[in-house]
């Protein structure tokens, strides 16, 4: 007898027939175990039909490169998504090996997008251990976009008021008769010790998530050395290579890595020589000037590779808002940076001071939003493999004690 059930083609067959699958039960099991993820879900999968889609086959797990031998993923991570284990999934630090490469996406013969999905999980891992909430929530639901930089824009504007001029200097242009360096540096200083406290927060929950144990009780040489090596992969991207899918992405992830990385240590070493008295601006062959212009088109390069791929697979397999805040706020920060110092040289105040403001706005959202947001990936990736090459120095070093006994035997 034919299923009453209406079922979906996703383009199997047994025995010339179409296989019948029943999303509703599949999506039913998603709400009731979900609870607030599937707010997350809406936004990031767009159509959960995607998981109803899945048939546990198994290709994706045997597509991905970056899977570690035995460990069943992505296919285990779809399952557990399709039943509701979501404190299951946030606690797997296995969600943060994946670099989104999309391999597991193109091989799925139903379409499933696992890819998409793990990208989901990770928003609502993200949720479950970062530390407040709500500032979680507004970086990651597109009504409350108009606040995450209408509230900075405001502050900055106010700081400008208090400790600035709203009529700046007009010939030659200098940013800090708008926005002086003490207040600047003082005003940037202050927000990102909160987020950075905000960060090790969210690092402490994780751990604890991975481990059982709070990380202060981890064995201070094993740590340090599991750090080690997370950092080696994170630095070089090794496994980023083995993704197949869209080979060039390894190096548009290394500009965006970098190029961040170098410009956040140059605003830091630029703001410790201004209170040394370094005289501001640099000159354009200046070695800081050159190695930051430098950094600014790494990141630039970076994220307009990727906002072109996310724009070009925005049918097939569309990207969330959480993805598009990042890349519009790190393609704002660049452009705009550069056009600050181009209108700087050519002493166009009237565009000049905008831009400048505009590019203050961005990067207080891209280094206060750090731990809420799509860039918080970089503290749980590297607290994931910090976690994996512990536990592995953990097995080694077991094992060489097990092997004593043997050796003095012998």
């Amino acid at each position: 007898m034919a299923p009453s059930t209406p079922s979906t083609d996703f383009g199997w067959r047994l025995a010339g027939r179409t296989v019948g699958v029943m999303p509703d039960r599949s999506v039913t099991l998603l709400v009731e175990g979900a609870g607030d993820s599937t707010a997350v879900l809406a936004p990031a999968l767009g159509d959960a039909s995607v998981l109803s889609a899945c048939l546990q086959c198994g290709i994706c797990a045997a597509s991905c490169n970056l899977a570690e031998p035995g460990s069943r993923f992505p296919r285990k991570e779809m399952g557990l998504v399709q039943l509701g284990e979501w404190d299951k999934l946030a606690a797997s630090p296995s969600i943060w090996g994946c670099y989104n490469c999309t391999d597991c996406s193109a091989s799925c013969p139903a379409q499933a997008s696992p890819g998409r999905v793990m990208a989901a999980i990770r928003q609502v891992a993200l949720e479950r251990y970062t530390w407040p909430a709500p500032l979680v929530r507004a970086l990651t639901r597109p009504r409350w976009f108009p606040a995450v930089f209408g509230f900075p824009a405001a502050l900055v504007l106010g700081v400008i008021a208090l400790f600035g001029s709203l009529h700046p200097q007009q010939s030659p242009v200098l940013y800090a008769s708008m926005f002086p360096h003490l207040a600047l540096n003082s005003f940037f200083t202050a927000f990102s010790g909160f987020a950075a406290a905000a960060g090790l927060v969210a690092v402490h929950q994780a751990w604890l998530a991975y481990q059982g144990e709070p990380i202060w009780r981890a064995r201070p040489h094993l740590l340090l050395g599991a750090a080690m090596d997370a950092m080696r992969e994170i630095a070089t991207h090794r496994r980023f290579k083995e993704c197949e899918e869209y080979p060039l992405a390894r190096w548009a992830h290394l500009g965006m890595l970098w190029g961040f990385a170098v410009l956040f240590g140059l605003a830091g070493l630029v703001a410790l020589l201004l209170l040394l008295g370094l005289p501001y601006p640099l000159p354009i062959l200046h070695p800081i000037k050159l190695v930051g212009n430098a950094a600014g088109l790494a990141l630039l390069f970076g994220a307009a590779w990727f906002a072109g791929q996310r724009w070009r697979t925005r049918k097939t397999d569309p990207s969330n808002p959480f993805d598009w805040l990042l890349l519009g706020t790190l393609l704002t920060t660049g452009i705009t940076g550069f056009l600050a110092e181009i209108l700087r040289y050519a002493d166009l105040a009237s565009l000049a001071y905008p831009t400048y403001f505009v590019h203050l706005v961005a990067v207080f959202v891209l280094l206060c939003g750090l731990p809420f947001g799509k860039l918080a990936h970089v503290l749980h990736r590297s607290t994931a493999l910090t976690a994996r090459a512990y536990n592995a120095r953990l097995e080694r070093e077991a094992g060489a004690t097990t092997d004593l006994p043997r050796r003095a035997a012998s």
